[in-house]
């Protein structure tokens, strides 16, 4: 077995220790959602996770059980968000990663060219079918966060098929032959109605919900008025840092670059 963590997944969810108390635990680290040295039941799949140089922790195995697959005494499925919302990002991206890989390999059984059977390739992180020789390697989907302010106001949205209501960053997948910059100007444009100028570049977070890539964008109000779509966005609006509306939940890019912006509005920045 791979030197490193074990994670074991399940869907969404991984497998912790029964009770375990994310909010009381803010260490880093790659043991906190491992169960290496657990005597498992035999998986459906197991990988071993391709070295990453210079980040040990994120090295190990990667299990993966069917949806009703019971946890042992004493464990218990939980949803890797729960983990997300409440430990540094350093504590969880180990057991993203294996949940990552695992999802892949379970959507690429089979090859999207011909249906032959893929098998593992030796010397990569790729499947090759048997068949045709076709490879298939782990997706990603890069998606752009827009932190839009016009002066002393942040742009907010409220997602149309949102369940619990909450606010966020306009947001959007970026397209064949787009480059960042123009996806995070075609989305403020499709889905509020106006037009803005890009001004940097914030930071990136993966998220393996299933496959994607958040990159966050500063940009700036440059003309229009908001129309949100009806499609997607249901509401849009310009906040300050006392009077927004709810605010995803703690854990994502989304909530960092908004605290964030928020904060340099309240100090005048």
């Amino acid at each position: 077995m791979a030197e490193g963590g074990v994670w074991a997944v399940r869907g969404a969810e991984i497998l912790v220790r029964e009770g375990e108390d994310f909010a009381a635990r803010a260490e880093p680290g790659s043991s906190l959602l491992s169960c290496r040295g657990l005597a498992l039941p035999e998986p459906a799949d197991r990988y071993a996770l391709p070295p990453y140089a210079g980040r040990p922790e994120l090295d190990g195995m990667a299990l993966l059980y069917p949806e009703d697959a019971p946890a042992p005494n004493g464990w218990e499925w939980r949803p890797l968000r729960a983990a997300v919302m409440a430990l540094p990002e350093d504590a969880w991206l180990p057991a993203a990663r294996a949940m990552a890989f695992m999802r892949w390999r379970e959507a690429t059984r089979y090859c999207g060219r011909c249906g032959g059977r893929n098998q593992d390739k030796a010397d990569e992180p790729a499947r090759v079918c048997s068949a045709c020789g076709a490879l298939s390697f782990p997706r990603i989907s890069p998606a752009v966060l827009a932190v839009v302010r016009r002066g002393d106001k942040l742009l907010l949205a409220r997602n149309a098929a949102s369940r619990l209501g909450f606010w966020s960053l306009i947001a959007g997948f970026v397209e064949p032959g787009e480059r960042f910059e123009d996806c995070v100007r075609r989305e403020v444009r499709e889905e509020v109605g106006v037009d803005i100028r890009v001004d940097g570049y914030l930071g990136s977070q993966p998220w393996p919900f299933p496959d994607q890539l958040m990159i966050g964008f500063k940009a700036s109000w440059a003309s229009g008025e908001l129309a949100p779509d009806g499609v997607e966005i249901a509401e849009a609006g310009w906040f300050g840092p006392d009077d927004h509306p709810p605010l995803p939940n703690p854990g994502s890019l989304s909530r960092r670059l908004i605290d964030a912006a928020l904060a340099d509005i309240a100090a005048g920045r």
